[in-house]
């Protein structure tokens, strides 16, 4: 499989006129959460969550996928089984509800969801809105933290590594939550140290 840029679904119920008001958003305590879905059901949960005008984001890759007579570019999840929504605390049971959701990610056996961090997933969207080809990492547990000082990646914050095999270095962004990693290769003159 040939793996072309990533693309993002992107859903806010624009499309069957907005229930809530921009205004509503900044005055709730809105945060973006990992929800678990049944397997290969990611695009109908987004969009059940688009038509209930939840903000929803799922991340997805163009593949090339071979089959007996022919080959074909789809779309497949980023992470599968995972997509991301944006919401109140209040608006999660509207969230579990879903059809085809199986659980909102959350902290031992009481699963009490646990928001994931708005610059993880500002930096996913950003990763998959570029050109670039992103394709998914093991989950990285140490590294080089840096800052990209130029590009359309300009402000992200994350961490840096590089193949011994092919002398490629590849930024990483880790969501320590789902514990899955996704990467983009990088010129490492355009990335400065954090300390």
């Amino acid at each position: 499989m040939q793996a072309r840029t990533a693309q993002p679904i992107l859903t806010t119920g624009d499309n069957c006129g907005p229930l809530l008001t921009p205004e509503s958003f900044t005055d709730r305590d809105l945060n973006w959460y990992a929800v678990y879905t049944r397997s290969r059901h990611e695009k109908m949960v987004h969009q059940c969550l688009g038509e209930r005008h939840i903000e929803s984001f799922l991340p997805v890759q163009d593949v090339l996928s071979q089959w007996k007579d022919r080959r074909k570019w789809i779309q497949r999840p980023l992470f599968p089984g995972y997509l991301f929504v944006r919401a109140d605390r209040s608006d999660l049971y509207q969230v579990r509800m879903t059809r085809g959701v199986s659980y909102i990610v959350g902290n031992g056996w009481a699963c009490s969801p646990v928001p994931v961090p708005d610059e993880q997933v500002q930096a996913i969207r950003r990763m998959v809105e570029q050109e670039y080809p992103v394709m998914q990492w093991p989950l990285l547990r140490k590294g080089t933290r840096v800052r990209v000082t130029a590009g359309p990646l300009a402000g992200v914050e994350t961490y840096i590594v590089q193949r011994k095999k092919n002398k490629k270095s590849y930024l990483v962004v880790t969501v320590e939550l789902l514990g899955r990693s996704v990467a983009v290769e990088i010129d490492p003159y355009c990335v400065e140290v954090v300390s």
